[in-house]
């Protein structure tokens, strides 16, 4: 290659770089102009700390935490079932043809929708009152049982579950999905409480014996989970102490105690950026 050839491809390399950096800054402006569609301040509990090294100069970004899984904590298919499947675009065959609906779950690729992500709303009180109820249960049980080592065990298990969900666990679940956001944010106007994002959904095919089948769906992916931390941002988780975990007596404490909460806005692209830091007191 002569120096001619040589000197156009890193001029092409350099157009490239700068024409890549021209459209992520101007995406990233029109994202934050106006007014942003939802503000929401979560913790420790809902973002974690994502390659993170106090010791090294390197990039830092938080991860979101979320409940929209299948067989989650919180299940999804309550509301994602054969009906709101269709709504989302799905050309799902008659609900009685079994063997139909097998063969098409089976070869359905992820779509892309909206969803909706409710934090510390209708649907976290309800998965801590049911570890609640479920704690209470098992303390019952166990009163009638002292001696038995497996109703121990079941005892401990509840109630380290009810402090995890109570202390540490994200309260951010999908409750919802569309094809269209703007119609999901005027069904969720509280936009302290309901962010609208890009996500995909995936069709699931359950069976629960006795000849009962169903489709349904979950959630495997919402769009920007990783959330970059500017430099002059980074200061305040640099300065964190070590995470507490909380000894519940088991000899594997899992709780722990948040240590900082972040100011998250979502812009007109429904993407997410950091608006400020605080590190908790306690």
């Amino acid at each position: 290659m002569n120096v001619l050839s040589r000197n156009k491809v890193l001029a092409t390399g350099i157009a490239l770089i700068l024409l890549t950096n021209v459209i992520v800054i101007g995406g990233a402006l029109y994202n934050r102009s106006g007014e942003p569609d939802a503000v929401v301040t979560l913790s420790e509990r809902e973002l974690t700390l994502y390659d993170w090294n106090r010791k090294e100069n390197s990039g830092l970004s938080l991860l979101l935490n979320w409940h929209g899984y299948a067989y989650d904590t919180y299940d999804t298919r309550r509301w994602l079932n054969h009906e709101k499947m269709v709504e989302l675009g799905f050309d799902l065959p008659d609900k009685k043809d079994r063997a139909a609906l097998r063969q098409y779950a089976r070869k359905q690729l992820p779509r892309p929708v909206w969803v909706v992500l409710e934090f510390d709303g209708a649907t976290y009180r309800e998965v801590l009152q049911d570890a609640e109820k479920k704690f209470l249960e098992e303390q019952q049980l166990y009163s009638h049982e002292p001696d038995s080592a497996t109703q121990k065990a079941r005892l401990q298990d509840a109630a380290q579950n009810l402090q995890w969900v109570r202390v540490s666990d994200s309260r951010l679940y999908v409750i919802d999905a569309g094809r269209d956001p703007e119609q999901l944010r005027q069904r969720y106007p509280d936009r302290a409480h309901f962010i609208v994002a890009a996500g995909v959904v995936r069709l699931d095919y359950d069976y629960y014996g006795g000849g009962r089948e169903e489709i349904s769906g979950y959630i495997p992916e919402v769009s920007v989970t990783h959330i970059h931390v500017a430099h002059e941002q980074r200061a305040v988780f640099d300065a964190l102490p070590d995470r507490h975990y909380i000894d519940d007596g088991s000899g594997y404490a899992r709780s722990f105690n948040p240590r900082f909460r972040v100011r998250l806005a979502w812009g007109r692209r429904y993407e997410p950026w950091i608006v400020n830091v605080e590190k908790f007191s306690n």
